[in-house]
């Protein structure tokens, strides 16, 4: 029988979410691909894991056939082999010339799109107006609303929202601005591969669309010549910059633009430290106007068995994670760059989901030489798996 790959092709596995189900009464693995090039969710049956990870560009098919012979004690035909590659390929989970034309197809999709869909309407908020301003409601009244001047830089959580409701309540409570204002998200691109990238279309929420900044986009673009990186597709399931966009659209109505920006991993600013550089400098020029504001859709720390720890976090651990936030906190808007770097270095065991954002915002705050106080709303170590949990702050800084 002619094998439709070559024995010694080797297949590589493409970065996906691996979720645990059951389907049928049997034990499965969902593979989601967390980018969206892919929409389906591919079922696999958990005992197929160890084939998973052995496709690593290390081994060919007839590695993959010994290691299963070996696995279920019986000699497992190379033919069968080939039909589990095969159906990864089809389905875009291999790296592959397959996978090259649905990436293709689906950056054509996505530019074609007006405007930013909502990714986790119905899951993470309700999706439909009516429900969406209750569930907001909810959660506000769990904060510590206080009249007067809002913060010029706000830090909120991205954690999902039912996992830590005060948090963004004591966040959003506070975040009373003018009719309007800009609003700058920096979001974190958990899979992002550029140093950041700015989505240029408007946003869709229960509530409608938000008008994109296009005029601040001018700017970055043609004074400042930036290469924004628009509209890359990891927007478009990201979930750091919509769920800021939900409370900023139920606060502000339509009386404001947003500006909405992915970080990217740290390497990636420090790869690109002019560009970098530029661009923080551009943003910051942005805020002088009077009327832009910045919000940061940020975690912190990552402990525990689901973060590949190998403890399950105790209170010793929540006590260094909300010491290390608060202290990364006050460094962006209290110490040197170089203080923050530091500190930044130091935190890298406990995984802060967004360091490189707030990286970028030092630099942003560096270039407006801004005199101001940073007061720490709240913070809280939020169980979030078995054994494991996440840190996150409300923050607000005030110019003066």
């Amino acid at each position: 029988m002619e094998l439709e790959y070559p024995v010694d092709f080797k297949p590589i596995l493409r970065y996906v979410d691996v979720i645990p189900a059951e389907q049928e009464g049997q034990p499965v693995f969902l593979l989601r691909d967390p980018l969206g090039f892919i929409d389906e969710l591919v079922v696999v049956p958990q005992y197929l894991a160890f084939l998973l990870a052995l496709m690593n560009g290390q081994n060919d098919l007839r590695d993959l056939q010994s290691e299963a012979t070996k696995q279920f004690g019986q000699i497992i035909p190379l033919e069968e082999i080939v039909k589990i590659v095969k159906f990864l390929d089809e389905k875009g989970l291999l790296w592959s010339k397959t996978f090259e034309e649905i990436k293709e197809k689906a950056y054509s999709r996505w530019f074609s799109y007006p405007f930013r869909a909502m990714a986790h309407a119905n899951s993470a908020y309700p999706l439909s107006a009516a429900e969406a301003k209750f569930f907001i409601e909810d959660i506000l009244k769990l904060g510590s609303s206080e009249d007067g001047k809002p913060p010029k830089v706000l830090i909120a959580p991205h954690i999902d929202i039912k996992a830590a409701p005060k948090s963004y309540a004591e966040s959003y409570s506070r975040f009373k601005i003018p009719p309007g204002s800009r609003v700058i998200i920096l979001g974190v691109g958990h899979h992002l591969d550029l140093p950041f990238s700015v989505l240029t279309k408007d946003v869709a929420t229960p509530f409608g669309l938000i008008k994109n900044d296009r005029g601040g986009l001018f700017f970055l673009r043609t004074s400042k010549k930036l290469e924004v990186f628009p509209d890359h597709i990891a927007h478009r399931l990201e979930h750091s910059i919509e769920f800021q966009a939900l409370f900023l659209h139920y606060l502000l109505k339509d009386q404001f633009m947003v500006l909405p920006v992915l970080v990217g991993p740290m390497p990636t600013l420090f790869e690109n430290p002019e560009l970098t550089e530029k661009f923080a400098e551009g943003l910051a020029q942005l805020m002088e106007d009077g009327k832009t504001y910045l919000v940061l859709g940020i975690d912190f720390c990552h402990l525990g068995l689901r973060y590949g720890d190998p403890f399950e976090v105790s209170e010793e651990h929540a006590k260094q994670a909300l010491k290390n936030d608060e202290t990364l906190l006050n460094l962006v808007f209290n110490g040197t760059k170089d203080e923050f770097l530091e500190k930044a270095k130091q935190s890298l065991p406990l995984k802060v989901c967004g360091l490189s954002t707030l990286c970028l915002t030092k630099l942003i705050m560096d270039k407006l030489r801004a005199k101001g106080e940073l007061k720490l709303y709240h913070q809280e170590f939020v169980p979030f798996g078995q054994g494991s949990a996440v840190s996150v702050a409300s923050a607000g800084y005030y110019v003066v």
